[in-house]
């Protein structure tokens, strides 16, 4: 049997991940699984040279980073105040890990769970984005066909019917 100790939740602070955080704790537990909790945040250098300059794209992204670590933050207390030795989550890590990348999402979510040797991503079928009820999620597809580790994933859409 295939061991399960260290699971990457990929996070994009919206409703769906607030769902799939609740269903990695719960199959974490069972399985005494460490957590690794990913948000990517975009990189904004691709913008660059469109009627901005780099100082305007390095200010945004100073500010979108510090939103991230807030939500990241606010996040944690949410959804891990009540895992196991819940104390140790912010400060130390031990059991829950909290990671913020920069770069492209899909790539980044890969690379992190190869960095933290995640044997499970577990991540929802959608995210932010408008056609998000109606397509599978872009980033939950990239993820799925280019990860070497295996992928669960949850659409929070048809479960919360049932």
């Amino acid at each position: 049997m295939v061991e399960i100790k260290n699971i990457l939740v990929p996070v994009d602070f919206s409703e769906v991940s607030e769902f799939v955080a609740e269903w990695a704790k719960d199959l974490a537990k069972k399985l005494n699984s460490k957590i690794h909790v990913v948000f990517v945040l975009e990189d904004l250098a691709a913008y660059e040279g469109l009627y901005g300059s780099v100082k305007t794209l390095t200010d945004l992204e100073n500010v979108l980073l510090e939103g991230a670590q807030k939500s990241m933050e606010d996040f944690m207390k949410k959804h891990f105040a009540d895992y196991p030795e819940a104390q140790s989550i912010i400060v130390k890590g031990d059991v829950v890990e909290k990671i913020i990348e920069k770069g492209d999402v899909v790539e980044k979510i890969i690379e992190t769970g190869e960095k933290v040797k995640a044997d499970l991503i577990v991540m929802g079928t959608h995210g932010k984005k408008g056609l998000d009820r109606i397509l599978f999620g872009s980033v939950a597809n990239g993820v799925v066909k280019n990860s070497p580790i295996p992928v669960l994933t949850i659409n929070p859409y048809r479960l919360k019917k049932a």
